[in-house]
């Protein structure tokens, strides 16, 4: 388990620490840095390892299908515009030469150095196997550097183990991606039993009874995940209801990975009341296995019901960004209560409370 975390320069945060527990919530107002903390946590293990997401943009310029994609490109894509798509975003105000990730757990530190010579991006880490620095990309301006960079070299960070356990982050923007890398691991998701499993337990959360999810043709001959449901019909996972999608979507994805370190941000995204109390319980389960889950939202209900369900494994932070540096206020269940009383909502009042 990891338990505490220092940022250093590392997009937004100029200098931050947070202490982390088996449940973690990061409660505030946007731009109060819960993705910040929650992706740097995703890069850790090792960010040129292979996740379970495929990257549109990046199938497409390497002109054939990609069965899943770098941790770094990933990150990249969710921060990715129209005209910039390069790694600078990482670096402090864009303009920093060096950030750091350090992530301690009860046996050892562990940390990524990103750093930058002559407009090239580098990582190193204490941990690697190789002492030398690995250069990750071409210029920072250049997406798939890194993918380029594999091919020409594979005796570099792409080989390493995780440093750390291993973390998946799951968030609104990866929906999609997540969606294309189950396509391609299909088999194992029906052989392993994945997907029914899922769908017994969706069933409980919507009016639709799923006996499982298949893959199957669709209109013009091309595959797609369906649901199928008890009376015979079969719905795309694309037509049935966001809160159920992205619930089944991300179970499914976690199971078939099995991560020590579940990572979620905007947990609240979709998700009715009903669907985070489920996932609350869910999250008890998974600390009794000795995992860690660590979440983000902007809602004070969603704080409510995790918290309320693992009261005595989890801390809650308010999170805030002054003047770049990480703040954080440690709140306690009872704490939310007597907010609510009071009505004051903590996340407009973090002038007063951090």
């Amino acid at each position: 388990m990891i338990t505490k975390l220092e940022l250093t320069n590392f997009r937004g945060i100029k200098k931050g620490e947070l202490e982390l527990t088996p449940v973690t919530i990061l409660l505030g107002a946007n731009n109060s840095a819960k993705s910040t903390i929650l992706e740097s946590i995703f890069l850790a293990p090792n960010p040129c390892r292979n996740v379970p997401y495929v990257v549109s943009r990046l199938q497409k310029r390497v002109g054939s299908s990609v069965n899943s994609s770098y941790c770094i490109d990933v990150v990249s894509a969710m921060h990715e515009t129209l005209d910039y798509t390069g790694y600078a975003f990482l670096l402090h105000n864009y303009t920093s030469d060096f950030a750091k990730i350090s992530c301690q757990t009860k046996e050892k530190e562990h940390y990524l150095e990103f750093f930058t010579q002559k407009n090239y991006l580098y990582v190193a880490s204490n941990n690697m196997t190789n002492k030398n620095r690995v250069q990750i990309g071409g210029e920072i301006k250049d997406f798939f550097a890194s993918f380029q960079l594999n091919q020409r070299n594979p005796q570099n960070i792409y080989d390493e183990e995780p440093f750390i356990e291993e973390t998946l982050l799951v968030s609104p923007k990866l929906i999609g991606p997540a969606y294309e890398y189950l396509r391609n691991q299909w088999p194992e998701v029906t052989n392993s039993r994945i997907s029914r499993k899922v769908a017994e337990k969706a069933s409980t959360l919507s009016p639709e009874s799923y006996m499982d999810f298949t893959m199957e043709p669709f209109f013009g001959g091309k595959t797609d995940i369906n649901a199928y449901l008890k009376d015979g019909k079969r719905i795309r996972m694309g037509d049935i209801g966001e809160g159920i999608q992205s619930y089944v979507i991300s179970r499914m994805l976690y199971e078939l990975v099995n991560p020590a370190v579940l990572l979620w941000d905007d947990i609240e995204s979709h998700l009715n009341p009903r669907i985070l109390y489920d996932l609350s319980e869910w999250f008890s389960e998974l600390v009794a296995k000795q995992k860690q889950v660590i979440i983000s939202t902007h809602s004070l209900e969603a704080t409510r019901t995790i918290a309320g369900l693992n009261e005595e494994t989890t801390s809650i932070y308010l999170t805030s960004l002054q003047n770049s540096i990480l703040k954080t206020k440690k709140l306690l269940f009872s704490d939310l209560q007597d907010f609510e009383k009071a009505g004051i909502d903590p996340r407009t009042a973090e002038a007063f409370l951090l």
